[in-house]
């Protein structure tokens, strides 16, 4: 559906059909190529332009949610949509969620019950998950995000990297994907899909994968490191992108069953959505520093079933 992109993070579509992009570096776009805005961000390492979502009454309140991160910190701002432009507003989060190198998480989206709700990473300092004043390693809801800044709510705590969450349909479980241990001399993978519930502590840095004790057990163990990133339901299961993996996941939450597609045709995957076409969506993210770009890279795939 597009290509030359560099480094795509999240799209959305708008009322009128039409579908925003953000790049990394800050840019966003519309699908078809128009650069309608571009935010100053700190693009070092996992970092730039994340996040974006609509606001929940957008054709009564044409709002836009960016989240991104700056020399001093991620932001999640509200910025105004009129003539096809977008004007910054406001900033949302008061208080400080750090930002470093890695794990940056970056994901935004509206829940069910009409409130913001944002992921966010460790930034490289595993002990911010367990730190109750940090907003690090934990996801965070918003009611006002309407208004001035807000100190958000906490949800949940102990997380290490969650890239993409969704919410089931008809069950209103919230569903995420976070990446495990990697790096160095230690161990590697133990990549996690966990039902968010309030109030859990999800244990890193304490403990990862299956075995979490007295912290609440992820639903998915993936020991081999896949790092999955953004997701979303199609019917009835959970789909999410990976991005070490270089796959499609399909997953069914309950019997743990998944299927695997797309392995290694398009590199590293970044996001899935649906469509209002009911296809999905799939963001590559091969020019991300981690990735081997090839001609036409970064690019948005749409995905059909029979």
């Amino acid at each position: 559906m597009a290509e030359g992109l560099e480094v795509p993070w999240e799209i959305a579509w708008l009322p009128d059909g039409r579908a925003l992009l953000t790049e990394r570096p800050g840019r966003i776009r519309f699908l078809d190529g128009d650069v309608i805005a571009e935010v100053e961000v700190s693009a070092l390492g996992e970092g730039g332009l994340m996040g974006l979502a609509l606001d929940p009454e957008f054709e009564q309140q044409p709002f836009v949610y960016l989240y991104f991160t700056t020399a001093d910190g991620l932001q999640l701002e509200r910025w105004r949509f009129e003539d096809d432009r977008l004007t910054r507003e406001a900033s949302l989060i008061d208080g400080v969620i750090a930002a470093g190198p890695i794990h940056d998480s970056g994901r935004i989206a509206f829940g069910p019950d009409g409130a913001l709700y944002v992921a966010t990473g460790d930034a490289g300092d595993g002990e911010l998950a367990q730190d109750p004043q940090s907003l690090n390693g934990k996801y965070l809801r918003l009611e006002d995000y309407r208004g001035g800044p807000v100190r958000p709510e906490v949800v949940s705590l102990g997380h290490r990297n969650p890239q993409g969450f969704d919410w089931e349909p008809g069950m209103d479980r919230l569903i995420s994907t976070e990446h495990g241990p990697s790096g160095g001399d230690g161990p590697q993978g133990f990549d996690e899909v966990n039902e968010i519930e309030a109030g859990a502590n999800y244990g890193w840095p304490e403990v990862y994968g299956s075995d979490h004790g007295e912290f609440t057990a992820p639903l998915k163990v993936y020991e081999e490191a896949i790092a999955p990133s953004g997701a979303v339901f199609w019917r009835g299961d959970f789909w999410f992108a990976t991005l070490r993996g270089e796959a499609l996941y399909r997953l069914d939450v309950d019997s743990g069953d998944d299927e695997v597609l797309l392995e290694g045709e398009y590199g590293r995957l970044r996001t899935v959505r649906v469509g209002p076409d009911n296809a999905l969506y799939v963001l590559t993210s091969n020019r991300d520093g981690r990735g081997s770009p090839e001609d036409g890279d970064d690019r948005v795939l749409r995905v059909t079933l029979p």
